[in-house]
């Protein structure tokens, strides 16, 4: 299956860059990082002579494929899975070094772009969708690095053309962070 082989790179390119990240290039010699560039540069080459879209919202693919920050067709993807469970979106994600912001937890901009990707899926429930208005993050503790944190979202309420949806997220059992989410539908175009 061609998409299955997709997924397969795309987790690759992941450990990749988790590995690469955390490298020591004062004790690794200059030489082998060279070679090790080389070698990424060659088969970026081979990947770029490759039949490609241009954009990734040209491929059809729906977003749980595409998104930056879940899409399991794209490298840059933390490594977060969100589901549906009737009016709940759910989540789970084990952030790895490359994500770090101040020692051994998650970067507060990866707090913030989980929840807008999770509420970004919630918000379908109300059974329209819309872009990002506003998006309101409390960071109650930090997130810490490999473990896992759990996600659940939903609407609170739909006024005319703006969704509000509500997120929390869990590490350790312990409540690391929330959001508030205003979701605004589009006068001229669908959201897909």
């Amino acid at each position: 299956m061609p998409r299955k082989a997709k997924h397969r790179l795309v987790e690759e390119v992941k450990r990749l860059v988790d590995r690469v990240s955390l490298l020591d290039p004062e004790r690794i010699d200059a030489a082998v990082l060279d070679d090790l560039a080389r070698q990424v540069s060659a088969t970026a080459d081979t990947a770029a002579a490759l039949p490609a879209h241009e954009a990734l919202a040209a491929s059809d693919e729906p977003l749980e494929e595409r998104s930056p920050f879940s899409g399991r067709s794209n490298p840059l993807a933390a490594p977060m899975t969100i589901t549906t469970d009737g009016e709940l979106t759910r989540a789970i994600a084990v952030y790895t070094a490359a994500y770090e912001g101040p020692q051994d937890t998650l970067h507060g901009g990866f707090v913030a772009a989980a929840f807008d990707d999770l509420l970004g899926v919630a918000q379908t429930a109300s059974g329209s969708a819309g872009f990002t208005g506003t998006l309101t993050v409390k960071m109650r503790r930090p997130t810490p690095l490999f473990t896992p944190v759990t996600y659940e979202g939903g609407v609170d309420h739909v006024r005319g053309r703006k969704i509000v949806c509500h997120g929390r997220s869990w590490a350790n059992g312990e409540l690391v962070s929330e959001a508030e989410c205003l979701f605004v539908t589009p006068k001229d175009r669908p959201v897909r």
